[in-house]
């Protein structure tokens, strides 16, 4: 019996070392990867933020997790957020614009959403299919066009062209990314402005800016519906924007300018990321890596807006937040996956219906 006993104590020891090597080699990692966020030259990871491709990354969660989830809930008299469900509210926008839509057939209008796929990337297959039923489910009829990887920027600005030119046609979708060898922004800034629903074109953004929008940009639009949901009053808040990319770090600082909301913007070369998200009442995470806002930075019953998403080597998705330690401080959040994406979605057909309207 007491040789049993200590093979068994010298197994549990071992056992012990192993996860504890487990446990550095976790930290030393995640460690890395902030460093190598803040330094490398160029480097600009916000541009990753929703182009709806989740990213990949070898990180687990972080072992010390849940005992900064009971810390923070002891702190905060635990307390637990409400889950801002992007899914119910997509569901509820989409049943307006159906609505919508069929007051524009009985005038003889049918909204058309041109959707074009350059290449077999299967994400952005998956992506585009989602769009497509999502539109159907509205009411929205939708033109497919399917061209081989090696299209010319030419061949695709040709047929861009066209859509642009073709009445039936209201709103044009360039799925992004798009591949190698195709001059993006050339792309983008063909298409007819007043067709442009994915709110991309300068000069929809510059309406955006002069607080005369045309077209919303679809993530920061789909933002600002759950925070409306979530029954914010956006006047005088503190509200922090992580990431700072074209497509949605600058739209969504917009919006909130011209909802009275003091607007603060981090990126890659921001020093002390950590107190600017303590100090907002607003946080909206739009960076493209995987739980790199700890959920214990969290001000007690801020809103949390989570826009990244993200593939962990477990196959996991989790947002660019801490979800449950941040769930346990916040007092609105939104989860991921169903919280953000099923809203850009439904606001892309929003821009379908209201260009289908003028």
């Amino acid at each position: 019996m007491v040789q049993r006993s200590l093979r068994e104590q010298r197994q549990v020891g071992r056992e012990r070392g192993r996860i504890e090597q487990q446990r550095l080699e976790l930290d030393l990692d995640q460690h890395q990867q902030r460093l190598e966020l803040d330094q490398q030259p160029g480097l600009d990871p916000e541009h990753a933020e929703h182009s709806e491709h989740a990213e990949h990354s070898d990180h687990a969660e972080h072992p010390d997790a849940l005992g900064q989830d009971l810390v923070g809930q002891d702190l905060i008299g635990r307390m637990s957020a409400t889950i801002l469900d992007g899914k119910a509210l997509a569901n509820q926008l989409v049943g307006q614009l159906r609505e919508r839509v069929g007051e524009l057939q009985t005038k003889g209008v049918e909204p058309c959403l041109a959707v074009v796929l350059v290449g077999d990337d299967p994400a952005s297959q998956v992506y585009v299919r989602g769009k497509e039923k999502r539109a159907a489910e509205a009411g929205i009829a939708t033109r497919d066009h399917r061209l081989p990887a090696e299209t010319s920027t030419r061949d695709l600005l040709e047929l861009v062209d066209r859509l642009n030119r073709d009445p039936a046609v209201h709103g044009i979708l360039v799925q992004l990314p798009l591949p190698a060898g195709i001059d993006e922004q050339r792309i983008l800034q063909a298409v007819d402005p007043r067709k442009d629903v994915d709110g991309f074109h300068p000069d929809n953004l510059g309406l955006l800016m002069l607080g005369r929008p045309r077209f919303v940009a679809c993530t920061p639009q789909g933002c600002m519906r759950l925070i409306a949901a979530a029954g914010v009053d956006l006047t005088g808040k503190d509200a922090l924007i992580v990431g700072r990319s074209n497509i949605v770090g600058k739209p969504m600082g917009q919006l909130l300018l011209q909802a009275n909301a003091t607007v603060t913007t981090a990126h890659s070369k921001t020093r002390d990321l950590e107190a600017l998200v303590r100090r907002a009442e607003v946080v909206i995470a739009a960076i493209g890596r995987p739980e790199f806002i700890r959920g214990e930075w969290i001000r007690a019953g801020a809103c949390v807006i989570d826009v990244g998403i993200n593939r962990l080597a477990s196959g996991k998705l989790v947002g660019d937040v801490e979800f449950e330690p941040a769930k346990a401080r916040a007092g609105s959040i939104t989860p991921v996956p169903g919280g953000v994406g099923p809203m850009t979605i439904a606001c892309l057909l929003a821009n379908v219906v209201d260009a289908a309207s003028r």
